[in-house]
């Protein structure tokens, strides 16, 4: 008696003799597990079956010249017919060996027709039967790599200092210049000038820190990842003085009053001097007279350090003279 019949004898056997339901009920699920083993062999040695399987493919290309901008692709969808075993293990990647796919000049056409990769395909595939291929097409993006020096720039929008201080020199940026790496049309949409616009906050001493670069487009590679951006600031002083209200263009025996105000300002630490004279004048001209016989002052700033200049009160009122 051969060992399959030996097996199934036993089977038998022990389905018959006394037992528990669950050892029976155990019987019944290996005879079933038996049977369905049988059945699937018995119908991969079928010579009529037809699937669709996805054949590998590589897409080689001069990447120190060109960049893929999007994933190349790596499959091409194929129906074949064959035996149920060869069938089984080409969908399941074996036996298949990629087909290479080399792409002299990728930015004129962005596509390549499946056709002409029969030939490669077929004798890979046998005993297999080719049906068809079910994409006529294999697309691509490829772009010309270059590279690009871009100057740095730093939005000073995106600073805030302190409301006692300004910013005393400009901003210095280190390197001011980067150079940048990726697909043309990315570079191009860059242009010449890559902003920083990272908000610095609450500033009340010099600064000098490295920024991170913006985010970048994607494939685009930097030749630093960071700038060092640093800037000088001064405190303000908060002042005020009094000042006379000098005419122009008064008819005699006329005049403003009050003939004095009030002048506010504020004046960075480094450029007041206490003993110099106030870089600034109050005038009232008459021609500029309203109806209500009111003048507004104008006041004439010779020193831009000096900055929030204002008169209390703002308006003069012409009088004549006693």
């Amino acid at each position: 008696m051969s060992k399959a019949e030996d097996i199934l004898d036993k089977l038998r056997r022990s389905f018959n003799a006394p037992s528990t339901k669950d050892e029976k009920i155990k019987v019944v699920l290996i005879c079933f597990a038996l049977s369905t083993t049988f059945w699937f062999f018995n119908a991969l040695n079928k010579n009529d079956y037809v699937t669709r399987i996805n054949y590998p493919v590589a897409i080689e290309y001069d990447q120190t010249q060109y960049i893929a901008t999007e994933p190349l692709p790596t499959r091409i969808p194929i129906e074949v017919s064959g035996g149920g075993w060869d069938l089984m293990t080409r969908s399941f990647g074996f036996k298949m060996k990629p087909v290479q796919i080399r792409i002299d000049r990728p930015t004129e056409s962005g596509y390549l027709l499946t056709a002409g990769l029969r030939s490669e395909i077929m004798p890979e595939l046998e005993p297999l039967s080719v049906n068809y291929f079910l994409s006529d097409t294999l697309r691509y993006k490829i772009e010309r790599k270059v590279t690009r020096e871009v100057f740095v720039q730093y939005d000073t929008a995106a600073v805030s200092l302190n409301e006692n201080y300004i910013r005393s020199s400009d901003m210095v940026l280190t390197p001011s210049t980067i150079t940048l790496t990726g697909p043309q049309s990315a570079l191009e949409e860059i242009g010449d000038t890559l902003w920083l616009r990272k908000a610095i906050d609450d500033v009340s001493a010099d600064f000098e820190d490295d920024i991170d670069l913006p985010q970048l487009p994607e494939w685009v590679e930097a030749s630093t990842n960071s700038v060092q951006v640093s800037f000088l600031v001064v405190r303000m002083l908060s002042m005020d003085s009094e000042l006379a209200v000098e005419t122009r263009g008064f008819p005699q025996g006329y005049g403003p009053s009050p003939q004095k105000v009030r002048v506010r300002f504020k004046v960075p630490e480094t450029a007041f001097d206490a003993t110099d004279s106030l870089p600034m004048t109050v005038q009232a001209r008459y021609r500029e007279m309203s109806a209500d016989s009111t003048i507004r002052l104008r006041i004439q700033v010779l020193n831009k350090a000096y900055r929030q200049v204002s008169a209390e009160p703002q308006t003069v009122k012409v009088t004549r003279n006693e």
